[in-house]
Protein backbone atom coordinates (compact mmCIF):
# COMPACT_ATOMS: atom_id res chain seq x y z
CA UNK A 1 0.00 0.00 0.00
CA UNK A 2 1.43 3.35 -1.04
CA UNK A 3 1.69 6.52 1.00
CA UNK A 4 -1.63 7.85 -0.30
CA UNK A 5 -3.39 4.58 0.52
CA UNK A 6 -1.88 4.54 4.00
CA UNK A 7 -2.99 8.09 4.66
CA UNK A 8 -6.52 7.34 3.50
CA UNK A 9 -6.56 4.24 5.69
CA UNK A 10 -5.52 6.31 8.71
CA UNK A 11 -8.20 8.90 7.97
CA UNK A 12 -10.83 6.17 7.79
CA UNK A 13 -9.62 4.80 11.12
CA UNK A 14 -9.77 8.26 12.72
CA UNK A 15 -13.28 8.87 11.39
CA UNK A 16 -14.53 5.49 12.59
CA UNK A 17 -13.04 6.07 16.05
CA UNK A 18 -14.76 9.46 16.37
CA UNK A 19 -18.05 8.03 15.13
CA UNK A 20 -17.83 5.09 17.54
CA UNK A 21 -17.09 7.43 20.44
CA UNK A 22 -20.06 9.63 19.59
CA UNK A 23 -22.50 6.71 19.46
CA UNK A 24 -21.06 5.07 22.59
CA UNK A 25 -21.47 8.26 24.63
CA UNK A 26 -24.99 8.76 23.30
CA UNK A 27 -25.98 5.23 24.31
CA UNK A 28 -24.57 5.54 27.83
CA UNK A 29 -26.24 8.93 28.28
CA UNK A 30 -29.60 7.53 27.22
CA UNK A 31 -29.35 4.70 29.75
CA UNK A 32 -28.24 7.00 32.58
CA UNK A 33 -30.98 9.56 31.94
CA UNK A 34 -33.57 6.77 31.84
CA UNK A 35 -32.42 5.59 35.27
CA UNK A 36 -32.02 9.05 36.82
CA UNK A 37 -33.87 11.86 34.99
CA UNK A 38 -32.69 15.37 35.74
CA UNK A 39 -36.27 16.51 36.26
CA UNK A 40 -36.76 14.17 39.21
CA UNK A 41 -40.30 12.84 39.44
CA UNK A 42 -41.26 14.62 36.22
CA UNK A 43 -40.44 13.45 32.70
CA UNK A 44 -37.46 14.97 30.87
CA UNK A 45 -39.47 16.33 27.95
CA UNK A 46 -36.49 18.07 26.32
CA UNK A 47 -32.76 17.41 26.83
CA UNK A 48 -29.50 18.67 25.34
CA UNK A 49 -25.86 17.87 26.13
CA UNK A 50 -22.50 19.53 25.90
CA UNK A 51 -20.85 18.63 22.61
CA UNK A 52 -17.17 18.14 21.87
CA UNK A 53 -17.69 19.66 18.42
CA UNK A 54 -16.95 23.24 19.42
CA UNK A 55 -13.72 24.89 18.28
CA UNK A 56 -13.67 27.42 21.11
CA UNK A 57 -13.48 24.68 23.77
CA UNK A 58 -9.85 23.52 24.16
CA UNK A 59 -10.85 20.47 26.18
CA UNK A 60 -13.24 19.32 23.48
CA UNK A 61 -10.66 19.80 20.75
CA UNK A 62 -8.10 17.85 22.75
CA UNK A 63 -10.57 15.01 23.31
CA UNK A 64 -11.47 14.82 19.62
CA UNK A 65 -7.78 14.87 18.70
CA UNK A 66 -7.06 11.97 21.03
CA UNK A 67 -9.96 9.95 19.65
CA UNK A 68 -8.68 10.55 16.13
CA UNK A 69 -5.18 9.45 17.20
CA UNK A 70 -6.63 6.26 18.65
CA UNK A 71 -8.28 5.56 15.30
CA UNK A 72 -5.00 6.15 13.44
CA UNK A 73 -3.19 3.78 15.83
CA UNK A 74 -5.87 1.13 15.34
CA UNK A 75 -5.60 1.46 11.56
CA UNK A 76 -1.82 1.21 11.77
CA UNK A 77 -2.15 -1.85 13.97
CA UNK A 78 -4.24 -3.59 11.33
CA UNK A 79 -1.53 -2.82 8.76
CA UNK A 80 1.60 -3.69 10.65
CA UNK A 81 2.02 -3.95 14.43
CA UNK A 82 -0.88 -5.46 16.35
CA UNK A 83 0.51 -4.17 19.66
CA UNK A 84 -0.61 -0.67 18.64
CA UNK A 85 -4.18 -1.78 19.42
CA UNK A 86 -3.37 -1.58 23.14
CA UNK A 87 -2.60 2.16 23.29
CA UNK A 88 -5.38 2.80 20.76
CA UNK A 89 -7.97 1.14 22.99
CA UNK A 90 -6.62 2.80 26.15
CA UNK A 91 -6.78 6.26 24.56
CA UNK A 92 -10.27 5.69 23.18
CA UNK A 93 -11.62 4.38 26.49
CA UNK A 94 -9.86 7.18 28.40
CA UNK A 95 -11.59 9.86 26.33
CA UNK A 96 -14.91 8.06 26.72
CA UNK A 97 -14.57 8.01 30.51
CA UNK A 98 -13.47 11.66 30.58
CA UNK A 99 -16.40 12.71 28.41
CA UNK A 100 -18.88 10.98 30.70
CA UNK A 101 -17.17 12.23 33.87
CA UNK A 102 -17.37 15.85 32.70
CA UNK A 103 -20.81 15.34 31.15
CA UNK A 104 -22.77 18.60 31.07
CA UNK A 105 -26.45 18.44 30.23
CA UNK A 106 -29.74 20.28 30.72
CA UNK A 107 -33.31 19.01 30.82
CA UNK A 108 -36.69 20.70 30.75
CA UNK A 109 -40.08 19.49 31.91
CA UNK A 110 -43.45 21.14 32.39
CA UNK A 111 -42.45 22.61 35.77
CA UNK A 112 -38.64 22.82 35.97
CA UNK A 113 -35.42 23.47 34.08
CA UNK A 114 -32.63 21.30 35.46
CA UNK A 115 -28.93 21.07 34.65
CA UNK A 116 -25.77 19.36 35.85
CA UNK A 117 -22.09 19.97 35.11
CA UNK A 118 -20.15 16.75 35.61
CA UNK A 119 -20.54 13.83 38.01
CA UNK A 120 -19.02 15.73 40.93
CA UNK A 121 -21.63 18.48 40.73
CA UNK A 122 -25.17 18.25 42.04
CA UNK A 123 -28.23 18.84 39.89
CA UNK A 124 -29.47 22.41 39.93
CA UNK A 125 -33.07 23.33 39.21
CA UNK A 126 -35.24 26.38 38.67
CA UNK A 127 -39.02 26.48 38.40
CA UNK A 128 -40.52 27.61 35.11
CA UNK A 129 -42.81 29.93 37.09
CA UNK A 130 -39.71 31.88 38.22
CA UNK A 131 -38.50 32.61 34.67
CA UNK A 132 -39.00 35.88 32.87
CA UNK A 133 -37.00 35.42 29.64
CA UNK A 134 -35.02 32.78 27.73
CA UNK A 135 -32.17 33.78 25.40
CA UNK A 136 -30.19 31.70 22.90
CA UNK A 137 -26.75 32.98 21.85
CA UNK A 138 -24.34 31.59 19.27
CA UNK A 139 -20.62 32.18 18.95
CA UNK A 140 -18.30 31.23 16.10
CA UNK A 141 -14.53 31.46 15.69
CA UNK A 142 -13.50 34.66 13.93
CA UNK A 143 -11.11 32.97 11.50
CA UNK A 144 -13.35 30.86 9.31
CA UNK A 145 -13.37 30.77 5.50
CA UNK A 146 -16.17 32.82 3.97
CA UNK A 147 -17.12 30.01 1.58
CA UNK A 148 -17.93 27.63 4.46
CA UNK A 149 -21.72 27.09 4.68
CA UNK A 150 -23.47 28.25 7.83
CA UNK A 151 -24.43 24.69 8.81
CA UNK A 152 -20.79 23.60 8.68
CA UNK A 153 -19.43 26.43 10.82
CA UNK A 154 -18.25 24.90 14.09
CA UNK A 155 -19.21 27.13 16.98
CA UNK A 156 -20.99 27.05 20.31
CA UNK A 157 -24.49 27.99 21.38
CA UNK A 158 -25.70 28.58 24.91
CA UNK A 159 -28.93 29.21 26.76
CA UNK A 160 -29.45 31.97 29.33
CA UNK A 161 -32.37 32.01 31.74
CA UNK A 162 -33.45 35.35 33.20
CA UNK A 163 -35.37 35.08 36.46
CA UNK A 164 -38.25 37.32 37.45
CA UNK A 165 -35.96 38.98 40.00
CA UNK A 166 -33.49 39.88 37.22
CA UNK A 167 -30.77 37.28 37.87
CA UNK A 168 -29.30 35.55 34.78
CA UNK A 169 -28.37 31.86 34.76
CA UNK A 170 -26.19 30.37 32.00
CA UNK A 171 -26.81 26.75 31.12
CA UNK A 172 -24.15 24.41 29.65
CA UNK A 173 -22.86 25.29 26.19
CA UNK A 174 -23.01 22.90 23.28
CA UNK A 175 -21.66 22.73 19.75
CA UNK A 176 -23.60 23.99 16.75
CA UNK A 177 -22.60 21.10 14.47
CA UNK A 178 -24.70 17.96 13.92
CA UNK A 179 -27.94 19.65 14.94
CA UNK A 180 -26.68 21.16 18.17
CA UNK A 181 -27.99 24.63 17.35
CA UNK A 182 -31.40 23.25 16.35
CA UNK A 183 -31.54 21.14 19.52
CA UNK A 184 -30.90 24.06 21.84
CA UNK A 185 -33.41 26.20 19.94
CA UNK A 186 -36.04 23.48 20.39
CA UNK A 187 -35.15 23.37 24.07
CA UNK A 188 -35.62 27.14 24.39
CA UNK A 189 -38.95 27.03 22.54
CA UNK A 190 -40.19 24.28 24.84
CA UNK A 191 -39.34 26.35 27.92
CA UNK A 192 -41.00 29.43 26.39
CA UNK A 193 -44.14 27.37 25.77
CA UNK A 194 -44.24 26.31 29.43
CA UNK A 195 -43.73 29.94 30.46
CA UNK A 196 -46.74 30.92 28.33
CA UNK A 197 -48.82 28.25 30.07
CA UNK A 198 -47.80 29.65 33.47
CA UNK A 199 -48.62 33.20 32.34
CA UNK A 200 -52.04 32.09 31.06
CA UNK A 201 -52.79 30.38 34.38
CA UNK A 202 -51.82 33.52 36.26
CA UNK A 203 -54.02 35.70 34.08
CA UNK A 204 -56.92 33.27 34.45
CA UNK A 205 -56.53 33.16 38.24
CA UNK A 206 -56.33 36.96 38.41
CA UNK A 207 -59.44 37.31 36.22
CA UNK A 208 -61.38 34.85 38.38
CA UNK A 209 -60.33 36.72 41.51
CA UNK A 210 -61.48 40.03 40.05
CA UNK A 211 -64.77 38.48 38.96
CA UNK A 212 -65.45 37.12 42.45
CA UNK A 213 -64.61 40.48 44.00
CA UNK A 214 -66.88 42.29 41.55
CA UNK A 215 -69.67 39.79 42.18
CA UNK A 216 -69.39 40.32 45.92
CA UNK A 217 -69.61 44.10 45.48
CA UNK A 218 -72.69 43.78 43.25
CA UNK A 219 -74.78 41.65 45.66
CA UNK A 220 -78.21 43.29 46.40
CA UNK A 221 -78.84 44.52 49.97
CA UNK A 222 -80.71 42.17 52.28
CA UNK A 223 -84.53 42.52 52.34
CA UNK A 224 -85.90 43.99 55.58
CA UNK A 225 -88.10 40.93 56.05
CA UNK A 226 -85.03 38.73 56.24
CA UNK A 227 -83.39 40.78 58.94
CA UNK A 228 -83.64 39.56 62.49
CA UNK A 229 -85.74 41.73 64.79
CA UNK A 230 -83.81 41.41 68.00
CA UNK A 231 -86.54 43.19 69.94
CA UNK A 232 -89.13 40.59 68.90
CA UNK A 233 -87.01 37.68 70.09
CA UNK A 234 -88.02 36.25 73.49
CA UNK A 235 -85.66 36.85 76.31
CA UNK A 236 -84.26 33.76 77.92
CA UNK A 237 -84.05 33.78 81.71
CA UNK A 238 -81.78 31.53 83.58
CA UNK A 239 -82.94 30.63 87.04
Amino acid sequence: MGALGTTLWWLVGAALAVLAQRHAVRGVRTVMLAREPLSGEHTDSCVYHRSLWALDRPDGLAALGLVAVSGVLAAAALQSSAWLLVPAELIWLGVLVWDLWTWERAAGCVKFVSWRRGWQQSTRRVAVSELREVHVSERYPSKLPAWLPARLRPGTCSLTLVLREGKAIKLPRTGTLFGGDAGIEDFANFIRMQMDVVADNRRRAAAEKRALKRQAMELPPAHPATRLDHQALPTLHTG
